[in-house]
């Protein structure tokens, strides 16, 4: 009767074994941890994803996107330590931006090329398995995003002053991480307004205001305060279904001999400013 079972038995034992391997490759196809971060960051195009901003057609000089490649440009995996409960990735997120710049002078259209980096941090900790979704990987701290282009001489420094908010923000600040749920707020239905402060040589530049709220974006243009710095306000949205999400205010700096020099490079700054509306 043994005889006849041990067959059975080893039968059972190879397909219930083979079940369990399926299911694991069905929940985790092969993946990385860097796959699964990389896939996780997907999820977040509203943080992750670069604001393709002075687009417009009809304006006097706009950017033309050809091409983007988004990927980790440097990436960090580190075990849990006296100072981490949990294993964690650091990662500077950088998104590729190649195009063209388009403008007049004295009546007649010019191109140049743009190449330009856009650069997020971002903090992530394992707080589940392999078989979890994304190897169990979740998003913690994010910064904002700074874009440059190839060589940009480009410097700024700025205000933020909007109800019960008053922000100093530098470039290496802008960089920082915070906590996801930690990003600026802003009010609904209040003003903020940006004050950049720019070297003296800067302040002819063209400097503008973009914010996208749904579909609608506005360009809104710096003015000149006469004394090293330049300010722009907007009123944040009351509609409802704007009001959910992340979402980046740009203070977009191009230099002006991109614009009045044919022989001059294309060169531009620009800084994305991650807030919230509640």
């Amino acid at each position: 009767m043994k005889s006849r079972l041990f067959p059975y038995i080893l039968i059972t034992i190879f397909l219930s074994l083979l079940i369990i391997s399926c299911e694991k490759r069905s929940v985790n196809p092969g993946t990385t941890d860097w796959d699964a971060v990389k896939s996780l960051i997907t999820q977040y195009p509203d943080i992750f994803a670069a604001d393709v901003f002075g687009t417009e057609s009809d304006t006097l000089f706009y950017r033309e996107i050809t091409s983007r490649n988004a990927d980790i440009e440097i990436g960090n995996q580190h075990e849990a330590d006296s100072s981490h409960m949990f294993e964690y990735i650091t990662v500077i997120w950088g998104d590729s931006l190649k195009g063209t710049f388009h403008y007049r002078l004295d009546g007649t259209s010019y191109q140049k090329p743009i190449t330009s980096i856009a650069l997020t941090n971002a903090y992530f900790e394992k707080w589940g398995e392999n078989r979890d979704p994304y190897r169990g990987w979740i998003l913690k701290q994010v910064s904002g995003t700074v874009t440059n282009s190839v060589g940009t001489t480009r410097n700024l420094s700025l205000n933020i002053i909007s109800e019960d908010l008053d922000v100093f923000l530098s470039e290496p600040y802008l960089l920082q991480l915070v906590k996801k749920d930690s990003t600026l707020v802003f009010k609904p239905g209040k003003q903020v307004t940006f004050t950049i402060d720019v070297p003296e040589a800067d302040t002819s530049d063209f400097f503008y205001l973009h914010i996208k709220e749904d579909s609608t974006t506005k360009t809104i243009p710096f003015t000149n305060n006469g004394d090293e710095t330049l300010t722009a306000s907007w009123t944040t949205t009351t509609d409802p279904g704007a009001l959910s999400g992340y979402k980046h205010a740009i203070i977009d700096d191009i230099n002006r001999e991109s614009v009045t020099d044919t022989t001059y490079k294309y060169d531009s700054k620009a800084w994305g400013i991650l807030y919230r509306i509640k």
